[in-house]
């Protein structure tokens, strides 16, 4: 049945870093895989960044490290109930081991681009939108330490670059932009393995998200 008004939503394209691997966070019922989404509550929601951030918190208490906006879209033809509209974001949740998460709740693997299960609706082509935004904003951003436990080390965000972009900067360039802002504290600890030793590193505390001058991609 149609409906006289517009359905109004927030959707959420949620990634995180998990085992080496780029993963999406949906709500799955019966064999529908879906992005986090619902409407605006204006009892509890003073901006649309809190309905994003409660729609996530209802399949995850995993924290959500960075929220943005990436469109506005709408028409008649994206739902089967009438109108719709949706503000879609994109969040980087960042890695913690064994998280609360509900049963609906379920991370799927991107693979070239691509999540690899069937998503409904046309939340597919709203994750290849986050996701390119994503991929362009990481070049020239700190984004990258987002996706990341609370203590790393610098070929912690190598990989992530690794990841995303299938090509990753040198490290002196990331040792350049990520210790030469106010960005990071080093913990004094040290990450132990077949190799050297390891520099752990966290993000200090109320740190704005550092822009840089360049895109990696093109001064490599």
């Amino acid at each position: 049945m149609g409906l006289n008004t517009a359905l109004i939503s927030i959707d959420v394209v949620a990634f995180r870093m998990a085992d080496g691997q780029l993963q999406l966070l949906t709500r799955k019922l019966d064999q529908l895989y879906m992005l986090p989404a619902g409407r605006i509550e204006p009892q509890v929601d003073d901006c649309l960044d809190d309905t994003a951030r409660r729609q996530l918190a209802t399949l995850t208490d995993q924290h959500t490290a960075y929220l943005e906006q990436v469109e506005t879209i709408g028409s008649p033809d994206r739902d089967s109930r009438g109108w719709s509209m949706t503000v879609v974001y994109y969040a980087l949740m960042s890695h913690e081991d064994n998280p609360w998460q509900s049963d609906d709740a379920e991370w799927v693997t991107i693979s070239e681009g691509e999540p690899e299960v069937l998503l409904a609706y046309d939340h597919k082509r709203l994750v290849v939108q986050a996701l390119e935004r994503l991929k362009n904003k990481i070049q020239y951003s700190s984004l990258p330490v987002y996706l990341l436990p609370a203590e790393f080390t610098l070929s912690d965000i190598q990989k992530v670059f690794e990841t995303l972009l299938e090509r990753a900067p040198p490290m002196r360039s990331i040792r350049n932009r990520f210790l030469r802002e106010d960005l990071l504290i080093d913990t004094g600890k040290l990450r132990r393995g077949s190799n050297r030793p390891a520099a752990l590193y966290r993000v200090r505390e109320q740190s704005p998200t550092c822009l840089f001058d360049r895109l990696y991609l093109t001064t490599q």
